[in-house]
C-alpha cells in the first residue's frame, strides 16, 4: 500500500519551491506593473512666456495656453487680460464645465448666481458648471488672471467666440445664440441690462 505522508525533507523541498514560484511571480508582477507606469508616452511641454495662441473677446485679449489634446481631454487654459470697464461676456452657464479663475494683477469682481465677489491679485476663484455666471473688471486698471477649463471642452468655445471678433467684428445677438446651439452654454440675456446699469460695464 502506497503512503500518501510526505517525509520531513521531501515537505521542506516542496515549500521552498513554492516559496520561490511566488517570489518570482511577485517580482515580474512588480516588474510589469513599473515597466506600464514609467513607459510613458505623453511628453512635458514647456511653454514660454507670451507663447499660445492669441484670441480677443471684447475687453478681454487670452493667450490659449493648454488644449484637451495636451492633457488627454482633462482640463485647458489661457491666460488673459481684461480692460477696465468691460465685462466678459453676458450672463451664462456651462452645463459641463467647472471655471477657475486665479488672479495675477488687479481684480476681477464675478458674479456666479446671486453672489457677486471681488477676486483680488493672488486669489482664486472657481465658477461651477450649471450655475449662470459672469465676471468683470470695475476697476482703472487692466486685471490679468489665468481660467482653467475642466473638462478640456470649453477651449472651442472660446475660439469660435474669438472668431467672432475678427478685424473688430460687433457680434449680434443672433451669433451667441448660433454658439450655445452647437456649446454646452445657455445665455440670461435678460439679466444682461441690469448688470451692466448696476455696475457701469459693457461688452
Amino acid at each position: 500500500m502506497k503512503s500518501n505522508s510526505y517525509s520531513r525533507r521531501e515537505l521542506m523541498k516542496k515549500l521552498s519551491l513554492t516559496m520561490m514560484g511566488t517570489t518570482l511571480l511577485t517580482d515580474l508582477s512588480a516588474t510589469e506593473i513599473e515597466s506600464d507606469y514609467f513607459d510613458q508616452t505623453v511628453k512635458p511641454i514647456h511653454i514660454m512666456n507670451g507663447q499660445g495662441k492669441v484670441g480677443k473677446i471684447g475687453g478681454i485679449d487670452f493667450i490659449a495656453k493648454l488644449d484637451k489634446s495636451q492633457t488627454g481631454g482633462l482640463m485647458s487654459c489661457d491666460e488673459a487680460t481684461l480692460k477696465p470697464g468691460f465685462l466678459s461676456a453676458p450672463p451664462h452657464l456651462h452645463k459641463q464645465t467647472d471655471e477657475i479663475c486665479y488672479v495675477l494683477e488687479g481684480t476681477v469682481t464675478i458674479l456666479v448666481g446671486e453672489t457677486t465677489e471681488e477676486v483680488k491679485k493672488g486669489d482664486w476663484h472657481l465658477r461651477p458648471k450649471g450655475v449662470m455666471h459672469t465676471f468683470w473688471n470695475a476697476g482703472t486698471e487692466t486685471a490679468k488672471f489665468i481660467d482653467i477649463y475642466l473638462p478640456g471642452i470649453h477651449e472651442e468655445y472660446m475660439q469660435d467666440l474669438a472668431k467672432l471678433f475678427e478685424n473688430n467684428k460687433q457680434p449680434q445677438k443672433e451669433d451667441f445664440v448660433a454658439l450655445a446651439l452647437k456649446h454646452d452654454i445657455v445665455y440670461f440675456w435678460e439679466k444682461l441690462p441690469d448688470i451692466m446699469a448696476a455696475h457701469n460695464v459693457h461688452l
